[in-house]
């Protein structure tokens, strides 16, 4: 029994000694893919939102955009991403960390997930969330929304 034991870790496998083809063609992820990647990380930043991309991404004209994030990828061999982020950041935190927190979620998640290199990510803040609803001073009555009727 010992023999048989000798003779099979001395044989090699014949299934090792091939060598596997590697596979022909590429894979390409698409943009929105990435910008759901990338919208992903900024929702993991803490007191954080998505705001709009502008009314430029919203006609479609220029970079594809959507929950804040407008996203271009380059050709070439991986392809390098360039990300633009539109956020709303909540009231008491210090923009310039913010900032550095979202590009480097977004870079951290893209490089990750696609395995594309990330050129940059832009940060434009365009508000800040106070927290407070609208029209909520003590005293006040609601209004209704302009044109809007109960």
């Amino acid at each position: 029994m010992e023999e048989n034991l000798e003779r099979i870790e001395q044989d090699p496998l014949p299934e090792m000694e091939r060598e596997v083809p590697a596979p022909k063609g590429e894979i390409r992820i698409s943009e929105d893919v990435i910008g759901a990647l990338a919208t992903q990380a900024l929702l993991s930043v803490e007191g954080v939102r998505p705001a709009s991309a502008g009314i430029v991404a919203n006609l479609r004209l220029g970079r594809k955009g959507s929950s804040g994030v407008r996203i271009s990828v380059s050709e070439g061999n991986p392809p390098v991403v360039q990300v633009d982020t539109y956020i709303i950041v909540k009231y008491g935190l210090r923009l310039p960390d913010v900032s550095w927190d979202v590009q480097e979620s977004v870079k951290d998640h893209i490089e990750r997930y696609t395995g594309y290199a990330v050129k940059e990510v832009n940060v434009t803040i365009q508000g800040i969330d106070f927290g407070e609803p609208k029209n909520s001073a003590p005293g006040q009555e609601e209004r209704e929304p302009a044109g809007e009727s109960r």
